[in-house]
């Protein structure tokens, strides 16, 4: 699976920071981010191998809630465990291609992919991070998935949430041309926005919501889920 290089992608962020943010009609490019990593992501450690899944439940409920409890108050320890385990289970056996695929096809057109991913991120909405390190051998691809939240222009930095860390704040610095997460260092990257709303994505999480949920009093998620249209979902 191909990626955007980081020294590619700062270029880009340069370009957006220095004007082209406000010519796409977004009026306030430091918008509170009100996602809170010891609020709203999993409190599990990600040592299976999870972060796809944890990454992409934290955006659904995250954006689904509606002024219902945080994830870590709605979700017990043991909850989230099964939760990430299927998920990530039905993310390996049914999106992988179609991932790869994305990545593949924007992979040669980085500044429209990146600027989604802004437009995004500017609009309030975290956005699921892919990143990729071949290793020096050139071997298989090591995949790692974070999840962004806010991106700091006068910094060029993105915070994100990312599953090894279970209470930090963390940061991918696009004037560098790395991220590292424990001991992997990744230096490739991907925005798979066809993932974000994926209607089959969407339903499983749904279900596995509705199947594990923790109660607290008679409470559940109310309300109809929120499912944010994703650009490939518009019709011409």
């Amino acid at each position: 699976m191909s990626g955007l290089c980081f020294k590619g992608l700062a270029r880009w962020a340069a370009l957006l920071c220095s004007g082209l943010v406000i010519g796409l009609g977004v009026a306030n490019s430091d918008a509170d981010a009100s996602f809170r990593i010891k609020e709203d992501s999993f409190s599990i450690s990600n040592a299976p191998g999870y972060c796809f899944a944890m990454v992409a439940f934290a955006r659904w409920y995250y954006l689904s809630r509606q002024g219902q409890p945080s994830l870590r108050k709605v979700l017990s320890p043991a909850a989230q465990l099964r939760i990430a385990r299927e998920l990530q289970e039905f993310y390996s056996q049914n999106l992988i291609k179609l991932q790869a695929d994305y990545c593949n096809v924007h992979h040669a057109n980085p500044s429209e992919s990146f600027r989604r991913f802004l437009l995004g991120l500017l609009s309030g909405e975290p956005q699921i991070v892919l990143l990729m390190n071949r290793g020096s051998s050139g071997g298989a691809a090591v995949l790692h998935a974070v999840l962004a939240y806010e991106w700091l222009p006068e910094r060029n930095v993105v915070k994100v949430y990312d599953p090894n860390y279970t209470r930090d704040e963390r940061f991918i610095d696009l004037d560098k041309k790395w991220y590292t997460s424990l001991d992997i260092t990744y230096n490739a990257i991907c925005f798979p926005e066809v993932l974000n709303a994926h209607p089959a994505l969407v339903r499983r999480m749904e279900y596995l919501y509705s199947r594990y949920v923790h109660r607290i009093g008679d409470q559940r998620l109310a309300g109809p889920i929120v499912r944010p249209t994703a650009p490939w979902q518009q019709s011409n």
